[in-house]
């Protein structure tokens, strides 16, 4: 019998520590100080215990393409293609944000994936009052790579048009108060191809390398933007993007829909990682990324809701569900099989955010990140394999609790960290003023 003092101990669970393994049954967890000890069939005391009662814990979901800025806007353009849905309604309401507005809006969001399952994220915010997104973030006790968004007179939308010099000024001092964080971490973002000059992309990348910090921006989405970023700069996206640096196992490239041959020869020799978002791609009529190719030849691929104005959730559930089932019809019945969807959830998450030895996986030393799922619901029951389960089966209101570092942010029903009634009413009253400003 081990005695431990200050510590969390779970027993009776069906710990499932990765993709690739078996699960546990009647197994233990033993956490101290936010880390995994001990994970197994053992026997200890613990300062704090949990009985999961036959619940399934496994790693907590790594999403790495989101908008939490953008979460405020939900419902307010069906039904539209992708750059007039940008013009006419995503950038003013971006660009009527204040701190106020930002912050009501990334809460909401860290609610929703806390409330789901997902534990870490990387994001794209717009570009002003990221810092209100860090503070928002801090608050909800998330994991985060949070990217400050830059836009110039390129992307023709003056009132989100700021100088590149004022932009990594802004990053310093982002860098300045956040960059020694224990959870979050400040990201670059060159929006799109079509919103920031080749100049203005090259030099970003220099920046973000010399301070070591991770790049992202949306790539090939839709054919209209592939086809004019051919017309200004007489290259396909990838390739424009790669001859700006803006490729690497540094860079996340969102969407990755419409791409030639030889543009994912590119992305194989710089290892670049692929971002899929399978629900926005369909959602705004952008397409089916062919994914299983880009796993088959070895890229990274992990998996992002994108923004809630075209999805309209953050429920990894229901993207990993899409993720499959979006592939047989255009492949085959076996394409893209459960595990590998579950693995592009959590480790291939982690690896994009170069935390694959803190996450991802249930292991001794790692970050006490991971999700209780009911082994309960009637959807559920009778069915054995887990990633069967999590992938086609399971959904958002199962997941009975949700911690990171050990700290529990969810449980039954409840946020620990978040005052959900205050955040109703702040979100609605945030909501109205910030329509009045933008129209």
């Amino acid at each position: 019998m081990e005695m431990m003092s200050n510590d969390l101990l779970i027993k009776n669970a069906r710990v499932w520590p990765s993709a690739d393994a078996e699960v546990i049954e009647d197994a233990s967890i033993l956490i101290k100080d936010g880390e995994l000890i001990r994970i197994g069939k053992f026997r200890a005391r613990a300062n704090t215990l949990i009985d999961v009662d036959g619940c399934l814990v496994m790693p907590g979901f790594v999403q790495t393409y989101l908008h939490l800025c953008q979460t405020i806007f939900r419902g307010i353009a069906e039904d539209m293609p992708l750059l007039p849905w940008l013009k006419n309604y995503i950038w003013p309401m971006e660009a009527s944000h204040d701190p106020a507005s930002i912050r009501a809006s990334a809460i909401l969001s860290c609610a929703e994936l806390i409330r789901s399952g997902t534990t870490a994220f990387m994001s794209m915010e717009t570009v002003r009052h990221t810092n209100a997104v860090f503070e928002a973030v801090q608050e909800t006790g998330l994991i985060g790579v949070i990217c400050h968004c830059l836009m110039d007179e390129t992307g023709g939308y003056k009132p989100l048009t700021v100088e590149l010099e004022e932009s990594l000024a802004e990053c310093d001092v982002l860098l300045d108060h956040w960059g020694d964080h224990e959870r979050l971490q400040l990201g670059v973002a060159p929006r799109f191809a079509l919103s920031c000059s080749g100049d203005n992309m090259r030099e970003t990348c220099d920046y973000a390398r010399e301070k070591g910090l991770l790049l992202h921006t949306h790539a090939s989405e839709q054919i209209p933007e592939v086809e004019l970023v051919k017309e200004r700069t007489g290259l396909l996206n990838i390739e424009y993007l790669h001859s700006v640096g803006l490729t690497g196992p540094d860079v996340g490239l969102a969407h990755c829909v419409h791409t030639e041959p030889h543009e994912r020869e590119i992305l194989v020799e710089t290892d670049t990682r692929i971002l899929h978002c399978p629900s926005a791609n369909l959602k705004l009529a952008s397409g089916i990324a062919p994914i299983p190719e880009y796993m088959k030849a070895g890229l990274t691929v992990s998996i992002g809701a994108d923004g809630a104005p075209c999805n309209n959730r953050f429920d990894m559930f229901m993207e990993m569900r899409e993720a499959g089932l979006i592939q047989k019809p255009r492949l085959r019945a076996q394409a893209l099989p459960v595990a590998d969807i579950v693995r592009m959830a959590t480790l291939e998450g982690a690896r994009t955010l170069r935390q694959e030895k803190e996450m991802g996986t249930l292991e001794k030393g790692k970050r006490a990140n991971l999700i209780f799922l009911s082994p309960d619901r009637f959807h559920v029951i009778s069915s054995k394999d887990p990633a069967t389960n999590v992938v086609y089966s399971h959904e958002a209101s199962d997941v009975m609790l949700t911690m990171v570092d050990g700290e529990i942010l969810y449980e039954d029903g409840r946020l620990t960290t978040i005052d959900e009634a205050a955040l109703r009413k702040t979100v609605v009253e945030q909501r109205q003023k910030l329509e009045e400003r933008a129209f």
